[in-house]
């Protein structure tokens, strides 16, 4: 696969609640990420999470952010996959949720680095994970 300029990468819901609560670290990535014109991807599994957790209040601020970002779409193979993720690694890593599996799988099929700070979530090693510090 060869390096595209501009990245792409999928943002957990984590980090979106992070981003959304001015965490300083995390707006800071964000901000020089887009900066340099990353595009930043949103499942449909992180935009219901983070209206389940929602205040009313708080309903135009996150309509914001997410204009910021390109909404995906869930489809049968990240479906698929998600249940192998499911199958093969729910016995060995407990407190996985559905949820978790089907991000990893959306990000996989994107190709592209899942952003979040639960990382023992995903032990899946065809996925990248992506990190709030930048590396030295």
């Amino acid at each position: 696969m060869s390096k595209m300029t501009t990245e792409r990468l999928l943002l957990g819901t984590d980090v979106v609640i992070h981003l959304m609560k001015k965490h300083p670290k995390t707006v800071e990535r964000f901000l020089e990420l887009a900066e340099r014109g990353t595009i930043f991807l949103l499942s449909p599994i992180v935009i219901a999470e983070v209206y389940a957790g929602a205040f009313k209040r708080e309903h135009r601020q996150i309509e914001t952010f997410f204009g910021l970002c390109q909404a995906l779409t869930l489809d049968g193979e990240v479906a698929r996959v998600a249940g192998h993720y499911a199958n093969r690694y729910r016995k060995a890593f407990q407190g996985i949720s559905l949820e978790d599996y089907l991000l990893a799988a959306t990000a996989r099929q994107q190709r592209c680095p899942l952003w979040t700070g639960n990382r023992k979530h995903y032990p899946m090693d065809d996925i990248d994970l992506f990190a709030t510090e930048p590396p030295d």
